[in-house]
């Protein structure tokens, strides 16, 4: 990878072909970690602290010490998508989806919140990940594409798209420690596994500002928001990182030969649908578990093409989020020179949970007006989807004239095309209807009112309420 110098007072302005979403540094009132770079050309936006806003939980934890006596915390999403960092005491605030959301998650995971030993948070949400390509060594840097919130806490949070830095090394070790706290959802019909939101707690800076508790930025892969009609479950984008990371890493070994214990790992795919799509452009036809290469053409160049072809290969199977997590577990210790000191510094400030989070520091509280129960929200649109054009940028400056691509990771599919549109008096009958199924099924049409001389007996003692029956759904 190539180096540009930098550019002195007097030296001529950068050529014509330089991105130009990277010409000039980002103008931010906060400076964010020293491994994220901000995108010149996207705007700096300020985030909005709403707990009535939020739609989902992904994170729940503890910061240590609390600050102005808040220690709870919770990482939520609005409606498109983006990060927000709700305090403990708003809970009340919080729509009843999202409290059944938080009481679900304790009740599930049986363990109190981690504590984070911080003095300042960054929070990350990639959508596009980069593996270059022409890289030299073994522990690899990866470009993490995506938008960062922060710093917090404090009283200027912003919120700025951009690069952030990493190796394979803290990708794989941030996903593997974060994995015993991931948040907990319900499990559904449309979900195969228990749905979970992963993080990852990687380095934004050098092991001395991590020692002092800055530069620490908590990720979370960013989930189509069109996907998160129950959930914001992020197993499927995990697990498609790791498995990028470590089949880099297993080609790496086998160009060095070694380390032999990653040349023989057998890798699973986290799509199997994708990996028979891929197997399919490179020329092959798949029937079952086995890809042949397609029948070439007659005559002496296609002799030669089907000589120079791969034989038949097996397709791989698909394995789970967990798996993939236990084999970046295995794989951790067979990178050379790890851990490093930036991981063991940033794994220090990752402390066990307590059922007592520690006497808070006193505070004059304001006092306000009684919160209103929260009701359940009704659906919202689907929203935009947004440009995603500025990630070009950062890769065209990467890479150079007749170089191999890197990989990339997409955290964000295209969705499916929607369904035509139904009749106008079916799509009237159910946008009249539509808001029931925001509580549940809908009733079933009330039955004629008996005659007064068959009045409904009384239930007998012991027999639960009609009502209740309304949470057994």
């Amino acid at each position: 990878m190539e180096s540009t110098p930098l550019r002195g007072p007097g030296d001529a302005a950068p050529p014509l072909d330089c991105p130009s979403g990277l010409r000039q540094p980002v103008a931010a009132s906060v400076s964010p970690p020293r491994y994220f770079v901000p995108h010149a050309a996207s705007p700096v936006e300020s985030v909005p602290c709403d707990a009535s806003e939020v739609v989902h939980v992904v994170d729940a934890f503890r910061l240590e010490p609390a600050y102005l006596g808040e220690s709870e915390w919770f990482v939520c999403t609005d409606v498109v998508g983006q990060l927000q960092l709700i305090p403990g005491s708003e809970r009340a605030r919080l729509p009843a989806s999202v409290q059944a959301q938080l009481a679900h998650h304790e009740v599930a995971a049986g363990r109190p919140p981690r504590r984070l030993a911080a003095t300042e948070l960054f929070f990350f949400s990639p959508e596009l990940v980069e593996h270059p390509a022409d890289a030299d060594g073994f522990n690899d840097p990866v470009y993490l594409y995506g938008t960062l919130t922060g710093p917090w806490p404090g009283n200027a949070v912003t919120r700025v798209n951009g690069q952030l830095t990493v190796t394979r090394g803290d990708i794989l070790a941030g996903f593997a420690h974060g994995a015993q706290d991931a948040f907990h959802y319900v499990k559904d019909a449309e979900s195969r596994d228990v749905p979970r939101a992963y993080h990852a707690l990687l380095p934004g800076d050098r092991a001395d500002q991590l020692a002092q508790g800055r530069g620490l930025v908590l990720t979370y892969p960013a989930v189509p928001a069109e996907l998160q009609a129950h959930h914001a479950a992020n197993g499927a984008q995990v697990a498609s990182v790791l498995y990028a990371v470590l089949a880099q890493l297993q080609e790496d070994a086998r160009t060095h030969q070694g380390p032999q214990a990653l040349i023989a790992l057998e890798l699973p795919v986290a799509s199997r649908a994708m990996a028979i799509a891929d197997l399919e452009l490179r020329g092959y036809e798949v029937k079952g578990d086995i890809a042949t290469p397609r029948p070439t053409k007659g005559g002496l160049v296609g002799k030669l093409a089907g000589w120079l072809q791969d034989e038949a290969v097996r397709v791989p199977r698909e394995a789970p989020p967990q798996e993939f997590l236990e084999l970046a577990r295995r794989v951790l210790p067979l990178l050379p020179g790890w851990p490093t000191e930036t991981e063991r510094t940033l794994r220090a400030h990752v402390l066990a949970g307590t059922l007592s989070p520690g006497t808070p520091v006193t505070r004059t509280t304001v006092p306000r007006a009684p919160t209103p129960p929260a009701a359940i929200p009704p659906r919202l649109p689907t929203p935009p989807v947004r440009s995603s054009d500025w990630m070009q940028d950062f890769i065209g400056a990467h890479g150079k004239p007749g170089g191999a691509k890197p990989r990339l990771t997409n955290l964000q599919p295209k969705p499916a095309p929607r369904p035509a549109a139904p009749a106008p008096q079916a799509a009237k009958a159910a946008s009249d209807a539509s808001w029931q199924a925001d509580f549940g099924p809908a009733p079933a049409a009330p039955a004629r009112p008996a005659p007064k001389q068959q009045e409904k007996a009384p239930a007998p003692p012991g027999k639960k309420p009609d009502w209740m029956s309304d949470f057994d759904d």
